[in-house]
């Protein structure tokens, strides 16, 4: 409305209106001829313009606080209309575009912290390639892995002497496939089990009195057998990946499936103890009451939904969009590619010699100054594709085959000006299962009304299954992901605000250098491992970093 109000000013008096803000602007005007018969109109018309910028403000402020309390309503409505027996569709036609991306609603219950809501709705990478200028930043990434592709088969053909493209990298990191997937069987297997096993002591615990020593005796053995059950989940597979060697993609893709199973099944318990606990024969009510347990084909599809929260019932679509699922599954080989591309062109060929005898004349300090640096760009390259291929074309792929409606899988991390902000974005789905499991069970159970202890618990939580993952992956315990994670990731959580001037430059300038640093140490320990010999027995080396024994060699020797 102001742009249009001083085209105007512009064409009825001839000069920019900009230019009479300018101090002495109306002074100089008004003393001249025509100055003194539009002076006093153009004075009005100069407060008319602040007037409507004072609207415009106020008017966005109310938006903003409406959009915030209807927010709150909507989630009070449908938690009446859940309780009430309304089937989730019908729920769901009630929220509009605007409130699509609130992730949580305040309960109805007073005190408590928001919860988590489901409704249905794109990914925002989705709804925000239809415009056409993200679409073109989309195609610039499909161009510059052409440019890879055209790059590496130019290399292949004239230094190596056979065209490879990456294939072989890809090759040997999904050796193993087979043992992976009976792997994988087996822990599904145990999984369902597990159902059965829950089952079995939520319908049969009825039979004895309340607060009975016969009672205890069933619930208590039950959850000491949930925590050995957990144990053995955790250290099976992880047992088997150390003894069968099983390549790093192989065994990452193991480790993340197993950590998801671990994740769903506590998810699902926690769930539905408290509705176990609260059941009574012959109660009636709500259908979700009626049973102490879900049935098997709930368990089923949130064994396999794009989701670690449980619902009896979430938002479904009416068909799947074949055409979708084939562009997704295509998106996500385009990006194993890319990743291999990037790994074989830029980052490996600085690892490589790390250990060797011909490097003696270069320092590790040397080294380690130019491998920072110089993997920080790829670094933060691959870091992109990974998040894209995992977080959006896998899960929309999955979403779309389970008609699952909800694909709010990240949010706007790439714009966060703090690391707070950033944490709770850039992986939704695991945020999620953090807050509802673990910070708010710790701020209204555990420590109720305090915010700091189960902060760090999560953070906590976060990072030792990181590190356990990249340790079993990589076969080496080299904590450098857990030191980022509770040493800089606490303290810059705890001293950056979400606003500060230029928040968000230095948000994106911190976690790409962090994945530089990251890669540059996790690959020289790789290849230190490759080219050094062990210095002490299996069980010590696993812990003790080779590439700082390699770096007291080069000390020695230089």
């Amino acid at each position: 409305m102001e742009g249009h109000r001083q085209s105007g000013l512009e064409r009825e008096n001839g000069i920019p209106a900009s230019n009479l803000l300018q101090k002495g602007g109306l002074r100089n005007r008004a003393s001249s001829p025509v100055g003194e018969e539009i002076g006093p109109a153009m004075i009005e018309k100069m407060a008319l313009l602040n007037v409507c910028e004072k609207v415009q403000r106020m008017r966005a402020d109310l938006v903003e606080e409406v959009d915030e309390k209807l927010s709150e309503m909507v989630g009070t409505v449908l938690k009446e209309m859940e309780l009430c027996g309304v089937s989730q569709r019908h729920r769901y036609v009630l929220v509009d575009d605007g409130n699509k991306y609130k992730n949580r609603v305040k309960p109805s219950k007073h005190g408590g912290l928001p919860e988590k809501q489901f409704m249905a709705r794109n990914s925002l990478l989705t709804d925000l390639c239809e415009i056409k200028h993200i679409r073109t930043m989309y195609n610039i990434f499909i161009v510059i892995l052409i440019i890879l592709f055209i790059n590496t088969a130019v290399y292949d053909l004239v230094v190596v002497g056979r065209l490879n493209l990456g294939v072989d990298l890809i090759l040997w990191n999904f050796q193993g496939f087979t043992t992976v997937l009976f792997l994988w069987l087996g822990m599904s297997v145990t999984t369902i089990l597990l159902f059965c096993c829950f089952n079995l002591w939520a319908t049969q615990r009825i039979r004895w009195v309340p607060n009975s020593l016969t009672r205890k005796f069933w619930d208590y053995g039950w959850l000491i057998s949930l925590v050995l059950y957990q144990t053995m989940f955790l250290y099976v597979p992880a047992v088997k990946i150390m003894e069968l060697y099983i390549p790093p993609a192989s065994s990452m893709a193991l480790l993340m499936e197993q950590v998801r199973l671990m994740m769903k099944t506590y998810a699902f318990v926690r769930s539905n103890v408290p509705r176990a606990l609260a059941y009574k024969p012959h109660q009636s009510g709500d259908s979700q009451e009626v049973t102490p347990c879900p049935g098997f084909s709930k368990f089923l599809y949130f064994l396999f939904a794009p989701t670690l929260i449980y619902k009896d019932n979430y938002p479904r679509t009416k068909e799947i969009c074949w055409k979708f699922v084939v562009w997704c599954f295509l998106e996500v080989i385009g990006t194993v590619f890319y990743i291999a591309f990037i790994f074989e062109r830029f980052l490996i060929p600085m690892y490589h010699d790390f250990g060797l005898q011909n490097r003696q004349n270069t320092s590790i300090s040397e080294l380690l100054v130019v491998g920072i640096f110089g993997s920080i760009m790829p670094a933060t390259l691959a870091f992109m594709c990974a998040f894209y291929c995992l977080l959006h074309s896998w899960m929309n792929a999955f979403a779309e085959l389970l008609r699952f409606a909800d694909r709010m899988f990240y949010k706007d991390w790439w714009t966060a000006s703090s690391h707070a902000a950033y944490y709770r974005l850039w992986n939704i789905v695991v945020h999620d299962w953090l807050y509802t499991y673990i910070y708010k069970d710790f701020s209204e159970i555990v420590l109720p009304g305090k915010r700091l202890v189960p902060t760090l618990v999560v953070f906590f939580v976060s990072a030792v299954f990181h590190e356990y993952i990249l340790a079993l992956t990589l076969r080496f315990f080299y904590p450098m992901l857990l030191v980022a994670f509770l040493g800089v990731g606490v303290c810059l959580l705890l001293l950056t605000k979400d606003i500060m001037p230029c928040g968000n430059i230095l948000i994106l300038l911190t976690v790409s250098a962090g994945t530089g640093v990251l890669s540059c140490l996790y690959g020289f320990e790789w290849y230190a491992r490759v080219n050094c010999p062990p210095v002490l027995d299996p069980v010590f080396d696993f812990f003790l970093p080779r590439s700082w024994t390699c770096a007291t060699v080069y000390a020695r020797q230089h």
